[in-house]
């Protein structure tokens, strides 16, 4: 009697794990999410870089590329996207505005399961007008070592 109410007992605790096994799976319905990731951000990060100039970065191969974004100081950039199988090649032109300040460039990008995902990085961009005039100067100082 003894040895039928352990295998019972048993049999019981045996139902109970393989119904919890199950059940722990059961409600795991959602899909795996990859996040994009973003990397070789150039120029490097607290970089000073001329007014227009061109910055570039890449994203994941599994980003969504219809939704790869960046923006420098709240102003959207005009990306070109370039897939390379593996991963998109990203660049963009920075605005003319931008001159003697510094900006966070802002990156987002998700993938087809919206997996959204975010990164950025800080240049400082150099004032156009003392640009300008170091570009003089040095016109100046050619002619005059010229002559």
């Amino acid at each position: 009697m003894i040895k039928k109410s352990l295998k019972f007992v048993c049999l019981i605790a045996s139902i109970g794990f393989v119904n919890s096994a199950f059940a722990y799976n059961s409600g795991n319905t959602e899909q795996n999410c990859k996040d994009p990731k973003f990397k070789t951000f150039f120029p490097a990060h607290k970089s000073e870089v001329d007014p227009e100039s061109e910055i570039s970065f890449t994203v994941s191969g599994y980003a969504d590329p219809t939704t790869i974004k960046a923006m420098a100081k709240n102003v959207p950039l005009e990306l070109t996207i370039v897939d390379k199988n593996s991963f998109y090649a990203v660049s963009a032109k920075l605005p003319a505005s931008l001159t003697g300040k510094y900006a966070r460039i802002h990156v987002k990008a998700h993938n087809s399961v919206e997996c959204k995902s975010k990164d950025g990085w800080l240049i400082k961009i150099r004032d156009k007008a003392a640009n300008s005039e170091t570009v003089a100067v040095e016109a100046t100082a050619t002619e005059e070592a010229s002559e």
